[in-house]
This record gives structure tokens, sequence and C-alpha cells, in this order.
């Protein structure tokens, strides 16, 4: 998947937190399960390719009652 440039708006830091070394970029899926037209999952495969590491995504299933 080719990667597209994020625009800077979309992108806020969260907390103070420094980057810590690691051996992955995780990306948690919650509701933008799509490849395409997700600016968050192409936002991780840039900052995991900037950093030279594997990207794991996950997505966790859940159950909704109506």
């Amino acid at each position: 998947m080719a990667t597209k440039e994020i625009q800077e708006e979309r992108v806020r830091q969260l907390n103070d937190k420094y980057i810590r070394e690691g051996d992955y970029i995780l990306y948690w899926m919650q509701e933008a399960q799509r490849a395409e037209y997700n600016h968050a999952l192409e936002y991780a495969v840039q900052r995991a390719n900037e950093l030279d590491q594997r990207l794991l995504v996950v997505f966790g299933l859940t159950t909704f009652t109506v």
C-alpha cells in the first residue's frame, strides 16, 4: 500500500509522553475498518516506515446489543 502525506491538522499529540523504543508500531483499529482513505492507518504506516519497525494492526471484536 502506498502511503499519502497526512495533513498536519489531522495529527495531534494527546499527551506529553516520549516515544519509547520498541519492536513495532501498534495501530488499534476500532471503527474505521478500511485500508483505503483511513488517515490514522496511513499515519501508522508512515511512522513504522520512518522508524524502520513492523506495524501491528489490532482489531478487537465487540458485541453490541440492540
